[in-house]
């Protein structure tokens, strides 16, 4: 009997250590940034500056992600571009303030999402590395980090659907580094 209650005990602590967590993002050690052609020369990088999200992780599988980021916090280092960016032709920041993102599925190196932009909502398919977790010294919570690199085309989300794929590309390529800490 002693032997069955041990064998239960032990059971429980490992099926408890491989459940699902819930992580907060950590935004400042955290980015949201994507880089596109310009002219079909250069590539110009920016990023979306406020961002928050979760995420549950269980073992090594993403269970859970969900994360928004503010378009009017986009910054790519000029000014006068950023608020072209945020005006009804690309971005429309003042009628669709946010970008989401929302796990589908993760399956090992790919993970599935929806993003929304401009109230149009589209599948990505990122390639994803999950690290972690560990032990932040600091603050004592586990710690995991989550690398998205993933490529969406400007006008499927209808963002600057009148500009020429010569002057800025119509594909965009999406980095997203996620350092998240338990609750």
């Amino acid at each position: 009997m002693k032997k069955f209650v041990f064998m239960c005990a032990i059971s429980v602590l490992c099926s408890t250590s491989l459940m699902a967590e819930p992580y907060i993002v950590d935004a400042g050690h955290s980015s949201v940034g994507f880089s596109v052609k310009h002219l079909s020369i250069s590539n110009v990088k920016g990023s979306l500056d406020k961002f928050s999200g979760t995420l549950d992780i269980e073992g090594k599988n993403i269970k859970a992600l969900e994360g928004e980021a503010q378009i009017v916090s986009i910054n790519t280092n000029d000014k006068a571009r950023d608020k072209h960016l945020n005006a009804p032709d690309f971005f429309d920041s003042k009628k669709f303030p946010k970008a989401t993102l929302s796990l589908i599925k993760h399956n090992g190196k790919k993970l599935e999402a929806n993003l929304t932009i401009r109230d149009i909502t589209k599948k990505v398919v990122f390639d994803v590395v999950l690290n972690g977790p560990v032990k932040n010294p600091r603050s004592g919570k586990d710690t995991v980090a989550l690398s998205l690199d993933g490529k969406i085309n400007r006008k499927d989300f209808g963002i600057g659907v009148d500009t020429a794929n010569a002057m800025v590309g119509d594909n965009v390529d999406i980095k997203i580094e996620i350092e998240a800490q338990t609750k």
